[in-house]
């Protein structure tokens, strides 16, 4: 009787934790590549209504693009900023995100730890 409540509960916990998951699509966006000077070029990338949801530079290094300077990620139901990141030549050196209302930030030295 124990064995049976048991595998009850454990089915019933599995399955709960299964049908609570968001199914996540991640759509291609019009992307928009201006020139600026030199090697650094800014971009939109816009979706289905034309509204911009993420943008800003490039590094241009030989035949690859590298993100530069600031990138701003915008929310698709406000214009609000989501979140915010700074880049040199591709490397990320900050990012700022809003998560339900509070702003959590990482500096360079957390993101390496964070990727080791």
């Amino acid at each position: 009787m124990k064995s049976i409540i048991s595998t009850i509960l454990f089915t019933l916990v599995l399955t709960t934790g299964l049908f609570a998951q968001q199914n996540i699509t991640n759509e291609k966006h019009e992307r928009l590549l201006t020139h600026v000077e030199g090697n650094i070029f800014n971009v939109q990338f816009l979706n289905n209504d034309g509204n911009v949801v993420q943008e800003g530079q490039y590094w241009r290094d030989a035949d690859h693009f590298k993100p530069h300077g600031t990138w701003l990620l915008y929310s698709e139901i406000s214009e609000e900023v989501v979140t915010k990141a700074t880049y040199e030549k591709g490397k990320q050196l900050t990012v700022e995100t809003n998560i339900n209302g509070k702003v959590i930030k990482a500096d360079r030295q957390h993101l390496a730890s964070i990727r080791q």
